[in-house]
């Protein structure tokens, strides 16, 4: 039964209607504000989007213990390459849980893209305490 059920439960880019029950975190709509934001290049927003402590590990490198460490590595991908940007392609989430799977399209420039899967966890507050981006 518990499978059956949490097969149900699983999504992609949209919650079942029980996942308000146990979870009140949207981590959908949580997701696709934060890509937002990271589009606009906005580092207080991005700050504010992780919780105090935070990290961001991807194929360069780990980021944190703070928001503050994790804003600041962002910062400087958005200086190094300006042009930047992402696509969210797919977010999959499952049941009450508050990590969810986003596979993004990281644009780098005209003739650079990347396929990119970003494993996002929110604390209950709805703060990311950790984001794990791996390449194809």
């Amino acid at each position: 039964f518990c499978a059956r059920v949490q097969f149900r439960w699983c999504s992609r880019s949209r919650l079942h209607p029980l996942h308000a029950t146990y979870n009140m975190v949207d981590t959908v709509a949580l997701t696709k504000s934060y890509f937002d934001v990271w589009n606009k290049k906005d580092v207080p927003g991005i700050e504010a989007l992780h919780a105090a402590s935070s990290t961001l590990k991807d194929w360069d490198g780990e980021n944190g213990p703070t928001n503050a460490d994790v804003a600041r590595a962002i910062s400087g991908i958005w200086t190094a390459v300006p042009a930047i940007r992402i696509e969210v392609i797919d977010i999959y989430t499952c049941a009450s849980s508050l990590t969810c799977v986003a596979n993004i399209k990281v644009i780098v420039d005209a003739k650079t893209e990347l396929k990119v899967c970003d494993v996002i966890e929110y604390d209950s507050a709805g703060k990311i305490v950790s984001l794990n981006a791996y390449k194809t």
